[in-house]
């Protein structure tokens, strides 16, 4: 069980780790510290809920379920269509976001080490071969692969940390904003989407509720404190000019870094863990994609059948960044602001209240609260699209 535990929670963990981290400091500072560390816990804490809403939803489904599935059961024909409309606009956003800021540092990788730079597409190209070649491999494959990014994420983390912690100043934690927290709450939702991984490792781990369960919870644990720990570092070592200027060339936040020229080591660790943060969270992200692509069109996820799922997913982003390289930060907050609030906000909360309340299935309650709890985060997941809303109309 422990080991089952260990391999579930690295796989919620490096699918929530990924590309919304590298954009979160770029909205919170213009709150401050203390107002970015209050709504990143009450976004995880949201979330968290949302996600045993959500496995208590797929345990109801026949095994193989996805969203589509669990959809046309509980929200009908339209609910079908619109859920799967969304979880194709979300998850096309992460992976566009994944490729604007990954495939950059991929390349200046080859460079440096292999002495290869490919020029234009061909980066881009050789980036989703790559990787959409793991995936297709199926979860085994990308079980055994996270757990080696993820260990060799921790460790550039870590040396990040303590390499830039001696140019942190206490003063730059002074001011705050506490009204500007809230246009940060929609990257907030990207950053803590997990939601995609719960239907696979249902069937993976043969709904072994206590592992799954622990699982969701460390899982999304790990992230916050590397969350909160990250803003700590990014909002009190660097200038807000340089994080205003990363965040209005749709750069990740590891690029202001490179503005402390007194420590070049801050930078090219904040290249790795950028890159292993990225590759994780875009695997399972991608892996959850064929699943549902495969479950909507009735198609088998193996063999050939798999490779094509597999461009499926991967060609679109591939194309769409190759057109604006500069898309990172805009993905990201389309896909909290609008698809994360829908799709990891409503829709579990949606399919929670007609099993239980309308359709009256049994089995042992994920989240304890009832209907008040369910209306609760009802609004506060519209509150979420509406302050998106609000912040692209305010650009």
């Amino acid at each position: 069980m422990f080991n089952k535990t260990v391999s579930g929670t690295l796989l919620v963990a490096g699918t929530t780790i990924g590309a919304g981290m590298l954009g979160i400091p770029l909205l919170t500072a213009k709150a401050g510290f203390f107002p970015a560390m209050a709504i990143t816990v009450l976004v995880w804490l949201f979330m968290l809920a949302t996600g045993f809403l959500f496995l208590e939803a797929t345990l109801w489904m026949h095994e193989g379920a996805n969203v589509l599935s669990m959809s046309r059961r509980f929200l009908g024909r339209t609910g079908k269509l619109a859920a799967g409309g969304t979880f194709l606009f979300l998850y096309y956003c992460l992976m566009v976001a994944y490729f604007a800021a990954g495939a950059p540092i991929f390349i200046g990788f080859l460079g440096q080490f292999l002495g290869l730079a490919p020029e234009g597409i061909g980066g881009y190209l050789a980036y989703g071969l790559l990787f959409g070649g793991i995936v297709a491999f199926g979860l085994k494959a990308v079980d055994r692969i996270n757990y080696m990014l993820m260990a060799a994420m921790f460790i550039a983390y870590f040396a990040l940390v303590g390499t830039g912690a001696k140019e942190v100043s206490a003063e730059r934690f002074a001011a705050s904003n506490w009204t500007e927290m809230i246009f940060a709450a929609p990257i907030l939702f990207s950053s803590f989407g997990f939601h995609n991984v719960i239907p696979s490792l249902v069937t993976y781990f043969n709904r072994d509720v206590r592992v799954l369960r622990k699982s969701i919870f460390f899982g999304t644990l790990i992230p916050l404190i590397i969350f909160l720990v990250w803003q700590w570092l990014i909002i009190g070592a660097v200038p807000e000019s340089a994080i205003q200027e990363a965040l209005n060339n749709g750069l990740p936040a590891t690029a202001a870094l490179q503005t402390l020229v007194g420590n070049p080591w801050v930078m090219k660790l904040g290249q790795f863990f950028a890159f292993f943060a990225l590759i994780t969270s875009m695997l399972g992200v991608a892996f959850s994609m064929v699943d549902f692509l495969g479950d909507g069109l009735k198609i088998k996820r193996t063999g050939k059948q798999r490779a094509i799922l597999c461009a499926i997913v991967f060609l679109p982003p591939f194309i769409l960044t190759t057109l604006d390289p500069s898309i990172f930060v805009t993905a990201l907050g389309f896909a909290g602001g609008f698809g994360e609030a829908f799709l990891n906000g409503l829709i579990p909360v949606m399919f929670v209240w007609v099993g239980r309340y309308m359709m009256k299935l049994g089995g042992r309650k994920q989240l304890f609260g009832g209907r008040i709890l369910l209306a609760i985060l009802f609004i506060l997941s519209l509150s979420v699209a509406a302050f998106e809303v609000a912040f692209v109309l305010a650009k």
